[in-house]
């Protein structure tokens, strides 16, 4: 018979959450040995923190908690309608009359009480994830609009966008600090939270595949740059996109980065890590929201954008060493997927026109608006480069511990600069 371990941090996000709200067993809870640790309809506190930690159960302990007064999907979906009168780029996206209609057709959807009491976790854990939540839920609806999308569609949509990040309650905080700059070593540990999301899915609930799919897949990229299966556009699930998409628009926008052309940049810089579809959609959308830039980087970026096209063909050449000195087939899939992102980012980096800069006119060079692009186009290829390097550790860890010392370099000039951007991480 299978016993369960609980994880120290999601008990203790709910022993914290016990102290305001009332959490109660559903049916009796047992360890794997059948003495009973807990009675139907009793109240959860801190006083259970030993047995409920340890001591492995005989049934998840999620599956045999529910809060009272709790999150409702309701209440979720009304704050995401409240938002968009809040937030101008949330206006433009979704501020239309049918992305408010499905919003509010959507809070009566179904999501069980187990990851009900998880999200009321989550939200009282890190309000500002939960806001994020609800800025990814206006997004998706502003998208099902725009593309005029099957309900049932929107509908999978929507619930997968309310559950993606809940598999962050399973993580050490220390990891998931938005200021926290993070070595691939430690990313490894944020890196699972789809992967987690997707078996509390799974285990507790009956819900669609589809949504599963989703909640697991957000993370992933068309071009097999994403997390945490590295998966390509054909093998993701159709609709998974949407949440990628709006996953990153929203990590922006819940930032306060109201410039439209901040978004777009970061949904097009690379053509081919989202959903075209979804992608074109949200740009169209902020299309009219051009604000007049104020750049306090100067002329800096051009020669960080330099310094990058530099670092990536150096890092280039010390993944055609790696490869040539030999290892398993495993191995040279990563340096061959590897280089092919690599001249991704260089041929973006180069497509805009920034490396060009250099030779412009003092007129040209001091435009408030040049020099911003030229700033936000730099933070986005480092972003990239530093989650390459996250990928290649987990990829070669994997695949031989002792194949680690081998890529270390290639690691080191992916993941030299930290990027200072709350939010993209998650």
């Amino acid at each position: 018979m299978a016993a369960y371990t609980s994880n120290q941090y999601c008990v203790e996000k709910l022993l914290v959450l016990s102290e305001s709200h009332s959490i109660v067993a559903t049916q009796d809870i047992f360890d794997e040995q059948g003495f009973k640790l807990l009675a139907k309809g009793a109240s959860v506190s801190r006083s259970m923190q030993d047995r409920l930690l340890l001591r492995k159960l005989k049934a998840p302990l999620e599956s045999s908690l529910a809060v009272h007064d709790g999150l409702t999907v309701g209440e979720l979906l009304q704050g995401a309608l409240d938002l968009i009168e809040q937030i101008p780029a949330l206006e433009c996206v979704a501020g239309g009359r049918g992305a408010r209609e499905i919003l509010r057709e959507a809070r009566n959807l179904h999501i069980p009480p187990p990851l009900l009491m998880l999200m009321t976790c989550a939200r009282h854990a890190d309000p500002e994830s939960y806001r994020r939540t609800q800025i990814v839920a206006a997004i998706c609806a502003g998208v099902g609009a725009q593309l005029n999308a099957p309900v049932s569609d929107v509908q999978t949509v929507l619930v997968a966008s309310a559950l993606h990040d809940l598999g962050e309650i399973y993580i050490n905080p220390e990891f998931v600090h938005p200021q926290r700059h993070l070595s691939p070593r430690e990313w490894k540990h944020v890196a699972t939270h789809p992967h987690v999301g997707q078996i509390l899915i799974r285990n507790l609930t009956s819900l669609p595949p589809a949504v599963i799919a989703c909640v697991g897949q957000h993370h992933e990229r068309h071009d097999g740059s994403g997390y945490p299966a590295q998966l390509v556009r054909q093998e993701q699930h159709a609709l998974s996109g949407w949440i990628a998409a709006a996953d990153s628009a929203a990590a922006l926008i819940s930032r306060g980065d109201a410039c439209g052309d901040r978004v777009s940049l970061a949904l097009r810089i690379v053509p081919e890590e989202y959903d075209k579809g979804v992608a074109d959609a949200l740009i169209r959308s902020l299309y009219a929201l051009k604000t007049k830039p104020q750049s306090h980087h100067g002329v800096a970026s051009v020669a960080q954008a330099q310094s990058l096209l530099e670092r990536l063909d150096a890092t280039g050449e010390a993944l055609n060493m790696v490869s040539a000195d030999g290892g398993g087939e495993a191995l040279k899939d990563v340096c061959s997927k590897a280089l092919e992102l690599l001249n991704g980012f260089a041929k973006s980096l180069r497509a805009t026109g920034i490396l060009d800069a250099g030779v412009l006119s003092g007129e040209d060079i001091e435009d408030q608006g040049l020099l911003e692009e030229m700033h936000n186009i730099v933070s986005e290829v480092k972003w990239r480069m530093r989650n390459l390097a996250r990928n290649i550790y987990m990829s070669v860890e994997a695949c031989e511990v002792k194949a680690l010392a081998q890529f270390q370099r290639v690691i080191e000039l992916l993941d030299a600069a930290p990027v200072s951007e709350a939010g993209r991480g998650g």
